[in-house]
Order: C-alpha cells, then sequence, then structure tokens
C-alpha cells in the first residue's frame, strides 16, 4: 500500500493512498463471499447459490461494501503513520478504477499540532463537599407536588402560582405595539392567553403582565408599565415603556396535594418517610453530579490557561455548527422570531465559533495526554459509551454501530473523557479487559 503525504498546513494533511489490484481482488472475493452465504435466491438453498448470480443481484450493494472496507483500510494506514497524529477524517474522494486495477483515494485529516504537553500533573482541583439540607428536601418536595397540582376555576383573587386567562393590548406613546413592529409577539398584546400569576422565571414573556394580575379577578382590569431591555431580540422597541390595558377573564386556584397514602401511591413510595428519603438521595445525586461537572470544567480550563495553539478546522467548524444550532434556538425562545434570525446569523455564529474553539483547544490537549499516556478503552467501555449515546439519542445502538464516522468519534470522545479522568484521579486505571 502506497501512501504520499503533503502539508496543507500545520493541522491538515493531503494523504493519498493507492491500495494495489490485489488487495482490491482479496476484499472483494471476501464480500461476495459473505453475501453468498446468506444471499436468499429462489431455486437455490441458502449459501448455495452460484457467486456469478449474487454478483448480479447484490451488485450495488457488494460495490458499497468493498468501498466502504477499502476507505476504511486506507484509513487505518494513515492513523498509524508515525509523522502525525490523526485528529479526525475532514474528507474523502475515491478515483474512479477500472476492474483489476489499483484503487486510489485521497483523503483530508485534520492532525494534532505541534505544541508543548501542558504539565497536567500539576493541575489540582479538590472534590466539592456535598450537603442535602432539609430545605433542599422540601424544596423538591414542593416541585413533587406541583407537578401533580390542581387548577380549579375560582372567584377570588389570584394568589401567586395560581393561572389566570386574561386579555391585554399594549401601546407606545398612545401608538399601538403592533403598528409599530408587526412581529413583537407577546409584546403586541392578545385577545386572550394565560399567565401564572407572580411568575418571575425564564420563559415569561412579560413579567410586568405576570406580576400586576396577583390579586386581580375575573372581571376585573388593570394596567402594566414594561421598559424594553436594551438587549432585548425586539431591535424598534429597545428602551421604549410599553402601557399595557389588562382584562381578566378567569381566574385558576393551584392546589397542592397532600402527602397521604394515595400520593405516595401515586409516586411509588410507601409512605412519607421513604419519600423523604428518596428525595434525598435524589437531590444528593443531582449535586454530586453538577459539582463533579464544575470539578471537570476546572480543570479543563486550568489544564489550557494560556496556551495558544493552530487548531484543526473541521473539528471547530462541526462543533461551531452545533453550538450555532443550540444558541440561535436558545434566541428564539427567548423572543427572537424567526425572520429576523439570518440577520443576526452572522453575530451567533461568530459567538458559537469562539466557543467551539475554546472547546477544540480542549479537547486537542486531552488528545495528547491520551496519546502520551497511552489512554484506551476497553471493550466494556466502548460498548458502554455507544449505548449511553444510543440513549441519549433514543436510538437504537445497532443504527449507530453501523455509522462508522459516528462511532469513531464516539471512542474518541470517550478517550477524551478518560484522559480527563486521569488529569483528576492523577493515576493510569489499569485496564481489566480486553481493548477495543
Amino acid at each position: 500500500m502506497d501512501i504520499k503525504i503533503k502539508v496543507t498546513n500545520p493541522t491538515r494533511r493531503a494523504v493519498t493512498v493507492t491500495i494495489p489490484a490485489a488487495d482490491v481482488a482479496a476484499s472483494e472475493k471476501e464480500v461476495l463471499k459473505g453475501f453468498t452465504s446468506e444471499a436468499a435466491i429462489p431455486g437455490f438453498r441458502p449459501g448455495k447459490a452460484p457467486e456469478a448470480i449474487v454478483r448480479q443481484k447484490y451488485s450495488k450493494n457488494i460495490d458499497d461494501e468493498v468501498n466502504q472496507r477499502l476507505l476504511a483500510k486506507g484509513y487505518e494506514h494513515i492513523r498509524k503513520e508515525k509523522g502525525f497524529t490523526v485528529y479526525t477524517l475532514a474528507d474523502v474522494k475515491q478515483d474512479e478504477a477500472a476492474k483489476g486495477k489499483d484503487v486510489v483515494i485521497h483523503y483530508e485529516v485534520d492532525v494534532l499540532p505541534e505544541f508543548k504537553t501542558p504539565d497536567w500533573k500539576k493541575v489540582k482541583i479538590e472534590t466539592e463537599k456535598i450537603n442535602v439540607t432539609e430545605a433542599d428536601v422540601e424544596e423538591q418536595l414542593q416541585k413533587i407536588r406541583a407537578q401533580r397540582a390542581r387548577f380549579e376555576k375560582t372567584e377570588n383573587a389570584a394568589a401567586k402560582g395560581d393561572y389566570v386567562r386574561l386579555g391585554y393590548t399594549a401601546q407606545i406613546d398612545g401608538k399601538d405595539v403592533k403598528e409599530i413592529d408587526a412581529e413583537a409577539g407577546p409584546l403586541a398584546g392578545t385577545e386572550s392567553t394565560w399567565e401564572e400569576a407572580g411568575a418571575d422565571n425564564e420563559i415569561v414573556a412579560v413579567p410586568a403582565i405576570a406580576k400586576a394580575v396577583v390579586g386581580l379577578k375575573a372581571g376585573d382590569t388593570a394596567k402594566a408599565e414594561f421598559t424594553v431591555p436594551a438587549d432585548h431580540t425586539r431591535e424598534t422597541l429597545r428602551g421604549k415603556t410599553i402601557k399595557f390595558s389588562l382584562t381578566i377573564a378567569e381566574v385558576r386556584h393551584k392546589e397542592l396535594p397532600e402527602i397521604d397514602a394515595d400520593f405516595c401511591k401515586s409516586v411509588g413510595v410507601k409512605d412519607e418517610a421513604d419519600l423523604r428519603d428518596q428525595v434525598r438521595k435524589g437531590v444528593e445525586g443531582s449535586k454530586q453530579q453538577a459539582a463533579e461537572t464544575a470539578r471537570r470544567e476546572k480543570a479543563v480550563e486550568a489544564l489550557v490557561a494560556g496556551l495558544e495553539l493552530p487548531l484543526p478546522k473541521s473539528a471547530v467548524d462541526s462543533v461551531a455548527k452545533d453550538l450555532f444550532i443550540q444558541y440561535a434556538q436558545l434566541r428564539m425562545r427567548s423572543g427572537l422570531a424567526p425572520s429576523e434570525l439570518e440577520t443576526k446569523r452572522d453575530e451567533i455564529l461568530d459567538e458559537a465559533r469562539k466557543a467551539a474553539e475554546v472547546r477544540v483547544r480542549a479537547q486537542v490537549v486531552l488528545a495528547r495526554i491520551a496519546e502520551e499516556e497511552k489512554v484506551d478503552l476497553t471493550q466494556e467501555e466502548f460498548t458502554r459509551a455507544i449505548i449511553s449515546t444510543a440513549y441519549a439519542e433514543k436510538t437504537p445502538p445497532e443504527k449507530i454501530a453501523k455509522d462508522r464516522n459516528r462511532v469513531a468519534t464516539i471512542r474518541r470522545d470517550a478517550i477524551l473523557n478518560k484522559a480527563l479522568d486521569l488529569i483528576l484521579d492523577g493515576e493510569k486505571k489499569p485496564a481489566s479487559v480486553e481493548k477495543a
């Protein structure tokens, strides 16, 4: 197998791999044999159909499988090169090849840049001590009760936590907001909507309205004012004060269930003591997970502090793309209209790219540490990583296992996490099972 390498930039190599015709023929023979053993051809017993008939019936499938094997074989050969360490495959193209001829494949691979590995053994991040108070348990119990709350119609005034159905108009200096900004959404008023009285969380569209409905009854009217923040997504309304006129149509009182035998049965516990014990364990687990996440983030920050190095472009592009989607969705949930998203595209993309560079820088350093310390995955760890990803993405593990690029990414990320474990623990854990 012949390999020619061209340095494109400090983190990119253009690699041409020529696979001899004899190796190509051997791969074809192996694939055809596999198809023949499993092919269901009318008139022949399984595995007994002539290879020529199998080749004719499954020609495209056989060619695709052969190509995949050749691509994988060439890539594995590149990964064994001593002159550089492959970080990820950026692109691959295969030349057209006549039957019985060599196959030429062109790879674009991103590689780890040359840099001095930080002294990771000096990174010391203490484990935060976890303390679960009775107040923590009570707060979580209230959340569980709130999830099972009933909302009953009432003639009484709305209290905090009740739900209020109302309509409202919105004006700025006597002019309807919808005439100023046709896409102002909740800020322009509505004929009917529900608001949680007194709510002040991030999903509340107009906090002033949620605050104003506390103490109001069905049939009441009220006024409210809201000064649009200077960084609000609706640029035409920034800094302006909107005056709302509210009309209350209905109030529904929030009734929390008592913690009795029926309630405990509904949540799968024996009694209140058991419920509190389970809640305490859940809160403790959540706090431990949050503390461990924070500890890992601090370790990464300490590891790459002040470190400047060229970064693999495809890696930055890939991470930036994912972050762009996340950031765009977050802004839309905060009120950014879909039609306005395009005008903010460059701003969001720039933000995503900066965050991506920080993340990839950490990945590159961890990859170097993993290489130097010979960090690898056991078969058990590799399988667990795939199953964990499948569970998170609600995708069958078998489907993920068939996607070679996805599997390679999962494997890489799992190795990076294991390298970070090494930094935090200060010592390498011996592998107890066969390597993946």
